[in-house]
């Protein structure tokens, strides 16, 4: 496998839970959730992970941008080992690998509108002035199919449907060279699931 064209490399990578049992918590076994997987993802390219519920696909994207620690294994990313890497080293990597979760109401703060969940990414890029960054906002509900006063409502108002493409707006609007996509689609439309892949 030549490494030369590569976005990211995941080397044997494993992660294990415990079981725990009794007052004490004691453990008793452990949950093999991802265990020993490599995988390698070209520059623009896409790859899909299938399997049944539970098997673990999600547990591999949390590990990818080290939202999870691995137990064992190597995460490289752009020909740097990022495995050993903390909270705080990883953080000028995550505008370049962002993750649009399956649950969008999880993950989108009940405190904040949608304009300002997209906004918290635009700031860590050098778009100047609340105007410039409005503009950009109002932008990416569109490509996503959510009206421009859209930006103004919060969570709740909108459908599983719409705060799934808040999500995928937010993910967007770093210009991430990589993005984790745990079932982006599930909560959308059959209508429009083919417009927010495209």
């Amino acid at each position: 496998m030549t490494t030369n064209n590569a976005i990211l490399k995941a080397e044997g990578i494993k992660k294990y839970f415990p079981v725990r049992r009794g007052f004490f918590q004691n453990v008793i076994g452990w949950i093999k959730a991802v265990d020993g997987v490599d995988l390698y993802i070209k520059k623009q390219k896409t790859l899909g992970l299938v399997g049944e519920s539970g098997c673990g696909k999600s547990t591999i994207g949390r590990l990818i941008l080290k939202l999870l620690e691995p137990d064992e294994g190597k995460i490289i990313y752009q020909d740097k080992d990022i495995s050993s890497l903390s909270p705080d080293e990883m953080k000028p990597l995550r505008k370049e690998m962002q993750i649009i979760f399956q649950d969008p109401f999880g993950s989108l703060n009940p405190r904040m509108t949608a304009g300002q969940s997209i906004e918290e990414g635009l700031r860590t890029l050098p778009i100047k002035g609340h105007h410039e960054r409005k503009r950009r906002i109002i932008e990416l509900l569109n490509m996503v199919g959510i009206a421009s006063s859209g930006a103004d409502r919060y969570p709740h108002e909108f459908s599983g449907g719409q705060r799934q493409r808040i999500g995928i707006a937010r993910a967007l609007s770093v210009n991430p060279s990589l993005i984790i996509c745990d079932e982006p689609v599930s909560a959308l439309d059959v209508s429009i699931q083919s417009q927010i892949i495209n």
